[in-house]
């Protein structure tokens, strides 16, 4: 269920940030930072500066592109039972992504992340019914940066049946990654995506130009895109809720415009993480209030007045462990879903998106269920409301000996972790240790269905033969 039941602006407060939105794009326009992005804006009424390599860019070329940007994008896996369409009606959940650090779940102790723990984390992910598709939630540190972007994905694949969105952080990655994605897919990633990447935005109104160059190439070559403004109330944007709401949408529409121009047609996914800076140390902050409301103007802004698939807030925060405070921090993500957002991003990690552990993994799956569960659009007709069982119970009586009891009874969610019942059912154990235990149990248990043995050797190919390539020309 995405269709949006809530709204949060009026008409009025709509038309005002769209209006204020075009209003910068056209009269400050954006930093492109790459001559490739000039090139294809190059005669589409666009005000370049190719020495700045920046662009204004009119209202009129705004709406254009937003006219050829799909409403449904198809995240496929590699196990098709896996695949997920964004913006066709249904809610799906990924993990988040990048973490630097692993925390022990027992000691407290924490530890820059490696292969070996991504590994670990994408087969949990693998084995977890409610993570729908896969950001890579470590950035794992032990590998050779010249390869690191291949790898990554890789051992995504290798660990995971499902879709793998994540990064490309350079225009040298995209060839291998093309080949290694139809190699995974079985077919050309046009007709089987099971990747989309990342664009990160530059706040305030910036783009990094190695990332945006990848991206190109890779709308061209029909990998979706999830478009990731982030800029922060205080420092990279305006302070008011309004003012980085502007920043965030006119980032996202910039990249929306260059993309729909490379690759009429290119399935994109507006991701807005707005949010903001403690102006006593100017450091990020995750998961302030301000910027949750305008995470929330941004979702809704962009799926109800530009029809995108859109991605929003998810269950991560500025916690330090999976703890009370993490627990509220990312307890309000059903009001995006209400908003209309297709998908929720953040499964996974605390510390400002620093850290993750098993059990955060474990325990925020438990809170997607019951989001998925809160969500769901209820039956409501005249048979639904069970009003023979109403007469035949009559006042005073149970409903447990009823045959529509017994019937709906599986429809009732179950929490996995969370509790219920009795007390001393849990005295001595904290809800972290169970969320563990429960890691540890599905890790030693679930299979993950393999690659292929000729994919598998072929993955290891083209990570050797750009090995070599990138050594030479370094």
């Amino acid at each position: 269920m995405t269709r949006p039941l809530l709204h949060l602006l009026s008409d009025d407060e709509r038309a005002t940030l769209n209006e204020q939105t075009l209003t910068v794009l056209e009269e400050v326009g954006v930093a492109y930072n790459t001559p490739m992005a000039m090139d294809v804006l190059e005669g589409t009424g666009a005000v370049l500066d190719r020495e700045r390599l920046t662009a204004r860019l009119p209202r009129e070329l705004v709406s254009r592109c937003l006219e050829t940007t799909p409403s449904q994008v198809l995240l496929a896996a590699r196990d098709p039972a896996h695949d997920v369409w964004l913006g066709g009606g249904s809610l799906s959940f990924t993990s988040d992504g990048t973490a630097t650090y692993v925390v022990d779940d027992e000691s407290g102790e924490r530890h820059e992340g490696s292969a070996a723990d991504l590994r670990t984390i994408m087969r949990l992910f693998d084995a977890l019914p409610d993570v729908d598709y896969v950001w890579p939630t470590i950035s794992a540190r032990d590998l050779d940066p010249l390869t690191a972007n291949l790898e990554i994905e890789a051992i995504s694949f290798r660990s995971c049946a499902k879709h793998v969105q994540d990064e490309v952080r350079g225009p040298e990655f995209v060839a291998p990654l093309l080949e290694m994605f139809a190699a995974v897919a079985g077919a050309p990633v046009a007709e089987r995506p099971v990747f989309s990447t990342i664009n990160c935005t530059v706040a305030p109104l910036a783009h990094d130009g190695p990332m945006t160059e990848a991206s190109i190439a890779l709308a061209r070559a029909g990998v979706p895109i999830a478009i990731m403004p982030m800029p922060l109330m205080g420092t990279t944007a305006p302070i008011t809720v309004a003012g980085v709401t502007v920043i965030c949408l006119a980032e996202l529409l910039s990249a929306l415009v260059l993309f729909q121009l490379a690759a009429p047609g290119c399935p994109l996914i507006a991701s807005p993480e707005p949010d903001s800076a403690d102006l006593r140390s100017g450091l990020y902050v995750c998961a302030s209030p301000e910027g949750k409301v305008a995470t929330l103007v941004c979702v809704e802004m962009a799926k109800q007045v530009y029809g995108l698939p859109t991605q929003g807030g998810g269950f991560d925060g500025d916690a330090k462990a999976p703890d009370y405070q993490n627990g509220i921090e990312g307890g309000d993500v059903l009001l995006d879903v209400l908003l209309g957002a297709d998908s929720l991003v953040g499964l996974g990690c605390f510390d400002g998106a620093q850290a993750t552990s098993l059990a955060t993994i474990v325990l925020h799956h438990d809170a997607a269920g019951m989001v998925r569960a809160e969500a769901r659009q209820p039956s409501i007709e005249a048979a639904s409301c069970l009003v023979d069982d109403i007469r035949a119970v009559g006042p005073g009586g149970h409903y447990l000996g009823r045959r529509s009891t017994r019937e709906h009874a599986r429809d009732v969610w179950q929490p996995r972790i969370m509790r219920r019942g009795a007390f001393e059912a849990s005295r001595g154990r904290t809800l972290v240790q169970d969320a563990l235990e429960r890691a540890r149990e599905l890790l030693a248990t679930h299979e993950v269905k393999p690659l292929a043995e000729d994919v598998d050797r072929y993955i290891d190919e083209v990570i050797a033969v750009h090995r070599r390539l990138a050594v030479r020309t370094a």
